[in-house]
């Protein structure tokens, strides 16, 4: 009677693996050959598209020698860790606010999803617009009360500052999402009891809804992360890795390095240290979520 079983399993196991075939297939079309492409090509000479002689880890050397690619480095670490100190507190204290069932609530929640619903090509058009030196409207107030234009975009850390900001004001709304759809999750009965045992509210937000709350805030670290480190289109329609690659970025490097001047071997350079910079977050941050729970 036994010997159906094993047959069983094994049935499951191939129905199990022609079912996710189609999954795996597509993550290594998109995912996992770019990847080895990427790391292929960084080991060669190019000239335009085509993969020349192997050179070994001269792009690297170029990347990580040179005072432009610790540049971009330091750049891509200040972008990123400057967006999470905005975008990560505002948006689970935006998200908390949210859970209040106060009158106009889902107003509130659709107008807070508008700056993730435009591109960031039209953010950065946006903020352009606004902070342009001659025409923009910040220009002309500024021009109206001290008699001079403010031009931001010629100043590095000015234009690095703005560039934060724009980032964080598109991309806050996913975090105020996350963090309302875990805090929604929480069973009621749980703040029920904490009521009746006379505990406040702080420490009930500090001690039992950051806790449980605290996977969903891992995962959008993540995810932001992820996004940042890779983003290309707001920072270079916004300021173009300027002035004088003080926003550049290793993305920005890598695009430019690229689709400027078609050094492909040193753009994918740029984007391999990208992925392992990616990598090294990522696993700082799981690190964290499994100490958590540990603890």
């Amino acid at each position: 009677m036994n010997r159906g079983i094993p047959q069983k399993r094994n049935s499951d196991r191939l129905y199990g693996i022609l079912f996710l075939a189609p999954i795996f297939i597509l993550m290594a079309c998109i995912t996992f050959i770019p990847i080895l492409s990427a790391f292929r090509t960084s080991l060669h000479e190019t000239s335009y598209a085509q993969v020349k002689e192997f050179i070994g880890l001269n792009n690297f050397r170029e990347v990580l020698g040179s005072t432009e690619g610790l540049h971009s480095i330091l750049n891509s670490i200040l972008f990123v860790i400057g967006s999470l100190l905005i975008v990560m507190p505002f948006g689970v204290i935006i998200g908390t606010l949210l859970n209040y069932k106060v009158r106009g609530i889902p107003v509130y929640r659709t107008m807070i999803i508008i700056p993730w619903v435009l591109s960031q090509t039209v953010t950065a058009l946006l903020f352009k617009w606004i902070l342009n030196g001659n025409y923009g409207p910040i220009s002309y107030l500024a021009m109206l009360h001290t008699g001079a234009k403010l031009d931001v975009f010629s100043n590095g850390v000015q234009s690095m500052i703005l560039v934060v900001l724009a980032n964080a004001w598109n991309t806050l709304p996913i975090v105020e999402i996350l963090t309302l759809a875990a805090l929604q999750s929480i069973p009621p009965e749980i703040y029920e009891a904490a009521m009746v045992d006379g505990v406040p509210r702080i420490k009930v937000y500090t001690a039992i809804t950051l806790p449980m709350i605290k996977p969903t805030l891992i995962t959008s670290l993540v995810m932001q992360s992820m996004e940042y480190f890779n983003m290309v289109t707001l920072i270079y329609i916004l300021t173009a890795g300027g002035p004088l690659g003080s926003t550049q970025t290793l993305s920005i490097a890598a695009f430019r390095n690229g689709f400027d001047f078609w050094h492909l071997g040193l753009a994918s350079a740029y984007s391999v240290v990208i992925f392992l910079l990616n990598i090294m977050f990522s696993l700082f941050y799981i690190r964290l979520m499994s100490k958590g729970r540990e603890d």
